[in-house]
């Protein structure tokens, strides 16, 4: 059968474990918890919604339940049938939940055994056998634990990071690389900043467009990166002895985009040297030539 969500039944298995290896009185307030982790599963829900479908309760419960008027001997008969025996039961959890259904003494009528309390032969003739088939129905062992969804649950998110990395990879090849490039650069120019004589807000806000660089790489935005990137033009202008450094990430991702493009042949490097630098208005743009 195929499942939406797989996690979500495996909570149920382990649920019904519980159920199975606890200890407890109040089977109303079991149940409730019980069926609390079954109705979060979609596909066990559409499974009983099938089973449902033309499931005749009343007539199917005195079937499996009876009692006989002259002995008052109770017969227990439950189906063999997979379908309506997760009928029956559901029909009956829903029963004892809403109160349609008093449990003690349903479990005193129909579920005495020799050997084990109403309350085991209950878990044992009703519980165990549903665990049972929706472990078949789903492919999955009866013996589930907490600890083995956990790694599921890692392994998956595992999987998933794989998979978007793999897809990054396939757009955007090589951005490792880039990445590692641009983080270097900004280092640098933070180094070199260390040695400004004066604190001022425009170093202050220099550092943190840097910084912001450095955090965006960590997260692989490169559309953050690239507005960043064009801030850092305007907040840099001041600070001559950053300028090649400025310039080397312009390059750096204009060239990456230009390959992405297809292009063939990446511009030139952008030298330094080419930056024309205005003394008077502190500012600096590209020779024309």
């Amino acid at each position: 059968m195929e499942t939406k969500n797989i996690l979500d039944v495996e909570k149920f298995v382990v649920a019904c474990n519980d159920m199975l290896t606890g200890k407890f009185l109040d089977l109303n307030k079991r149940l409730d918890k019980f069926l609390s982790v079954m109705t979060n599963s979609e596909d066990i829900i559409d499974l009983l919604a099938d089973a449902l479908e033309d499931f005749e309760d009343e007539v199917e419960f005195d079937k499996a339940f009876s009692v006989d008027k002259k002995t008052g001997v109770a017969t227990v008969s439950i189906p063999t049938n997979e379908t309506k025996r997760l009928a029956l039961s559901a029909m009956i959890f829903n029963g004892i939940i809403n109160d349609q259904i008093n449990a003690n003494q349903f479990l005193e009528t129909y579920f005495q055994d020799k050997k084990l309390t109403p309350m085991q032969c209950f878990l044992e003739k009703i519980i165990k056998p549903y665990r049972d088939i929706i472990c078949k129905t789903f492919e999955l062992d009866t013996d589930i634990t907490v600890e083995d969804i956990k790694k599921q649950i890692e392994a998956e998110k595992y999987l998933k990071k794989q998979e978007e990395k793999s897809a990054e990879e396939a757009q955007f090849p090589y951005l490792d690389k880039l990445l590692e490039e641009i983080v270097k650069t900004s280092n640098q120019i933070l180094a070199i900043l260390k040695f400004e004589k004066k604190r001022t807000d425009a170093l202050d806000d220099l550092e943190f467009v840097v910084n912001s660089i450095i955090q965006a790489c960590q997260k692989r935005d490169l559309m953050v990166i690239n507005g960043l990137v064009i801030g850092l033009n305007y907040v840099s202008k001041k600070f001559k002895n950053t300028r090649h450094l400025v310039s080397d990430l312009n390059v750096i991702i204009y060239d990456y985009y230009e390959y992405l493009a297809g292009a063939a042949a990446p511009k030139e490097d952008i030298d330094a040297d080419d930056i024309e630098y205005d003394e008077d208005e502190e500012d600096f743009e590209e020779d024309d030539d």
